[in-house]
């Protein structure tokens, strides 16, 4: 069993000896000296695209604050609906005495 594995380990190993060194493209080196070289360009933004950003997101701001105003308008208690239901179940204290004697 050992020389079959061992026999199996070398046919896998010798499986590579007759592979070719990959040879890269002769102006590759080249290629890559330029690009690091390179000062990069710089690139500009359309006017429309710029408009078009601006306003979406004024756009955005302004959705954004209608809601958060509808939000805080409808989380406040209505004091006239909270009187009539103070009066009508009599929940106002005469007496300002927390325990009675």
């Amino acid at each position: 069993m050992k020389s079959t594995e061992k026999q199996w380990i070398d046919t896998i190993l010798n499986s590579a000896n007759g592979i070719n060194q990959a040879e890269p493209n002769p102006f590759l080196f080249a290629k890559i000296q330029h690009r690091l070289t390179d000062k990069p360009t710089l690139t500009t933004v359309p006017a429309r695209t710029l408009r078009l950003a601006i306003g979406s997101f004024a756009l955005l701001l302004l959705l954004n604050a209608l809601f958060v105003g509808q939000t805080i308008q409808k989380s406040r208690p209505n004091d006239a609906g909270l009187s009539a239901v103070v009066t009508e179940m009599q929940l106002y204290s005469t007496q300002h005495e927390l325990y009675a004697q």
